[in-house]
């Protein structure tokens, strides 16, 4: 994550892809920088500011070190780049609500909903989790805190303590509990099936 917590601009997203093409288009080829920027009639330091992604050739440029590469310029241009494939999931943005209507119910809340989701729940002693799960995909139950023990239809119980993970097809119905006197927080990482 860049330090200041914050994506990076499209403009930033471009030169980088577009510098990192023409290094690798530059190291398929064997060519050294100098003789890159020699034949595309660039200096060196300027060759080496763009394939960085310090900046940003103009077009005529780029078509001159496309040219040295032969290739087409398109074919070093990258795709648009989507500044929606990194999702932050912020703690005060998630709220926490009952797993059933019971009075003795945990608690649970969506950290991200996606085609991989992540759930985290809170069980305090005397809490009920809820009766079987069962889902498509792939399941990670990860112990963050307490104890609990996993039970999965016909195949047995494990006990897990904190920093512990099991992960099995979302097909096998599973339950679980919180063991101890305290509290136990578990995430629920789920990998939708195709």
């Amino acid at each position: 994550m860049p330090a200041s917590d914050q994506p990076a601009s499209i403009d930033q997203l471009i030169g980088d892809r577009l510098g990192r093409a023409i290094r690798e288009a530059r190291s398929e080829r064997k060519l050294s920088m100098r003789a890159l920027a020699t034949t595309a009639e660039i200096s060196q330091p300027f060759l080496s500011q763009i394939e960085s992604g310090q900046t940003m050739p103009s077009l005529i440029t780029l078509y001159r070190i496309a040219n040295a590469l032969d290739m087409s310029p398109s074919a070093l241009l990258p795709a648009d780049p989507d500044p929606e494939v990194v999702h932050v999931s912020r703690a005060a943005d998630a709220r926490w609500v009952p797993v059933s209507e019971a009075p003795d119910t945990a608690h649970t809340r969506v950290i991200h909903a996606g085609v991989t989701s992540l759930q985290e729940y809170l069980v305090r002693p005397g809490e009920r989790v809820g009766d079987w799960f069962e889902s498509d995909g792939e399941v990670v139950h990860y112990v963050i805190e307490g104890s609990l023990a996993l039970e999965i239809e016909g195949l047995g119980v494990w006990e897990l303590s904190e920093g512990d993970a099991i992960a099995h097809p979302g097909a096998l119905r599973n339950r679980w509990q919180s063991r101890g006197d305290g509290s136990a927080r578990v995430a629920l990482i789920y990998t939708a099936g195709s």
